[in-house]
């Protein structure tokens, strides 16, 4: 794959991770979206920064890395709140 292609892959793949993680039961699969997408992410990011040239996408992959954050951020928060409302009942 071209690094374009790989760029909008991270950046769809963080977009359905952060979706999937507000959904409750559905938040595991997100949390796997997430880790995918940061690790593409950082392997484009790590690969374009060694490049002399300018590569199409670059904003893509930062885009998709920051979507792949917020996404295990709320899976956090979810997943605790879930356990605080389980220990509750």
């Amino acid at each position: 794959m071209k690094n374009y292609d790989l760029s909008v892959a991270t950046l769809v793949i963080g977009i359905i991770g952060l979706i999937l993680s507000f959904i409750p039961i559905l938040n595991f699969f997100g949390i796997f979206f997430c880790v995918i997408g940061f690790i593409i992410g950082f392997k484009l990011k790590l690969k374009n920064s060694k490049s002399k040239t300018i590569i199409k996408g670059d904003s893509l992959v930062t885009s998709g890395i920051v979507l792949c954050i917020m996404g295990l951020i709320v899976f956090i928060i979810v997943t605790t709140i879930m356990g605080i409302f389980a220990a509750s009942l």
